[in-house]
């Protein structure tokens, strides 16, 4: 859940995510399409914590989660839920302030939700202190996950990314988040650190006339899923 792009379009966005994880975690299950009260949503379901870490509403949301606080001496029972279930319950407010607001985030484990959209992007980070929301115009942005990228690898990563812009279509940025470098695996875009590891990665290219999601587990690469929201 651990590297997150943010790119504007003349006519929409892409929003693309790592999923960084043990890779002894159950296989997600793609794509998972959904019907909620009022729109319908298309997802990677982690079976284990029954939730996602990347869900497409046909409304022209993306909501993304990643983690922003690990405990060594915990585990996920000593929390109330899973995180990934926090973007389908973010679904049934009606707006960010109202889940930000009335939401009720103890007693679950430090997350960062980052909600995309064509003309503003939102993130609400719990650290399981204070929620803090900031609020972005449509420009290129990555976020990455606390736990496990230091201040001064999230800076050497934010570069990479600034120089892949420059050289490279926006619509390509879904090779920029398979990048590996073999001197360097352990801060790569495509991160293997053995007990962690990149696992999938997951794209969504939003327009007005298109709606389309790519997916991939890291293991066969050349595996692409592609998936039609429309």
């Amino acid at each position: 859940m651990c590297t997150i792009t943010y790119l504007p379009t003349p006519n929409g966005y892409i929003t693309t995510q790592n999923r960084d994880e043990s890779p002894l975690r159950e296989r997600a299950v793609f794509p998972v399409r959904q019907s909620t009260s009022n729109s319908e949503i298309v997802f990677p379901k982690d079976p284990e914590g029954q939730g996602s870490w990347f869900v497409a509403n046909k409304n022209g949301e993306t909501l993304c989660i990643m983690n922003s606080v690990f405990h060594f001496d915990k585990t996920s029972a000593d929390f109330k839920h899973s995180r990934g279930l926090v973007p389908f319950h973010y679904l049934q407010f009606n707006s960010v302030d109202q889940f930000k607001n009335n939401y009720e985030f103890d007693g679950i484990q430090g997350f960062t939700l980052v909600i995309c959209a064509q003309t503003v992007i939102h993130e609400i980070e719990w650290d399981e202190k204070k929620v803090v929301h900031n609020k972005f115009e449509p420009k290129p942005l990555i976020f990455q996950s606390n736990p496990l990228y230091n201040p001064n690898q999230k800076k050497k990563r934010a570069q990479w990314f600034e120089y892949w812009l420059r050289d490279n279509p926006t619509d390509e940025i879904f090779n920029f988040h398979t990048l590996q470098f073999e001197e360097n695996k352990a801060e790569s875009i495509l991160m293997d650190r053995e007990v962690v590891k990149t696992v999938s990665v997951v794209s969504r290219e939003f327009s007005s006339k298109s709606d389309d999601l790519l997916y991939v587990e890291t293991e066969n690469l050349k595996n692409i899923q592609h998936f039609s929201i429309h």
